[in-house]
């Protein structure tokens, strides 16, 4: 199997691994504030990567590696604020939708910031998988522009120069190493706000935490968290960041499928067809020759 290949089946991988993160985050927000669940979540996360590299004596960050998983920390500990915020001002369809779009964001920066021009067919495929990504989640009358929304837009900014800093730093260092600190740094970014608006301490006290919590927080915490970074930041290191972008499109399919599955969501002809037209868009630069 190519090394492309492969990278995009790892990087499909944490994407499908995050879809399955809104299902299992669901219950969890009920009962606990937010940073606490992202400290819980993260802080677990970046402990099992340490122990785990130190074993096989794979972690041993620079200086520019551990520069590259802070910064590129910071970016999506701001993001998940901004994202998470949005959510309680507007639509879970149009949030869904808004975070989807950096798919749009990542080639527009690329060329207008960065001045890196891209091909054709990369914009034909960005704006399909957008048209995609709208059947998927917009469904029924959703509103006018509000508040959320633009919270939400800030937030899927971010998210883009996040993909594009990953990519600047796994193409110069171990993106292993690079992974690992980035969780541990979101992890110990939401401790503070945790400690300072919640109440982290009764929020995971076992008077407040189920088997389904603790089962749904050690999936969100191994899964969602240690093995999808570290597979999504080493496949950056081989995929381009506009390809990365839309390959994250597929995020909110794998979460409406495991909405389904988990929780009884209804999925909608429309979104069939939204996935179906994703999918296309994402097979479509294989078949020219500059993909």
């Amino acid at each position: 199997m190519k090394q492309n290949t492969l990278a995009e089946l790892m990087l499909l991988l944490s994407v499908a691994l995050w879809g399955s993160s809104f299902a299992l985050t669901k219950p969890l927000l009920d009962s606990m504030g937010v940073f606490t669940f992202m400290a819980s979540r993260f802080v677990v996360g970046g402990v099992i990567l340490v122990i785990a590299l130190t074993i096989l004596g794979k972690f041993k960050p620079d200086k520019q590696q551990i520069k590259g998983g802070i910064v590129t920390g910071i970016l999506l500990f701001l993001a998940f604020i901004f994202h998470t915020y949005g959510l309680k001002y507007t639509t879970v369809a149009k949030n869904a939708f808004i975070v989807g779009s950096n798919v749009v964001f990542v080639p527009i920066i690329l060329t207008l910031v960065m001045k890196r021009a891209q091909s054709r067919i990369v914009w034909i495929s960005t704006l399909l998988a957008l048209v995609g990504l709208a059947l998927v989640t917009l469904d029924g009358k959703q509103g006018g522009l509000n508040m959320g929304d633009l919270i939400t837009v800030l937030g899927t900014i971010i998210v883009a120069f996040y993909i594009l800093k990953v990519e600047a730093y796994v193409k110069n260092g171990n993106p292993l190493n690079i992974a690992t600190i980035q969780v541990v740094t979101v992890g110990l970014l939401s401790l503070i706000p945790a400690f300072i608006f919640e109440s982290p301490a009764t929020d995971l006290s076992l008077q407040v935490l189920t088997p389904l919590m603790i089962r749904n927080l050690s999936i969100l915490s191994i899964g969602c968290t240690s093995i999808a970074y570290l597979m999504a930041n080493y496949a950056q290191s081989v995929v381009t960041a506009s390809r990365t972008a839309l390959l994250y499109v597929f995020e909110p399919i794998f979460g409406a499928f495991l909405g389904w599955l988990l929780l009884g969501e209804v999925v909608g002809v429309q979104g069939i067809i939204g996935a179906i037209l994703i999918t296309f868009a994402t097979i479509l630069p294989q078949f020219t020759k500059n993909p």
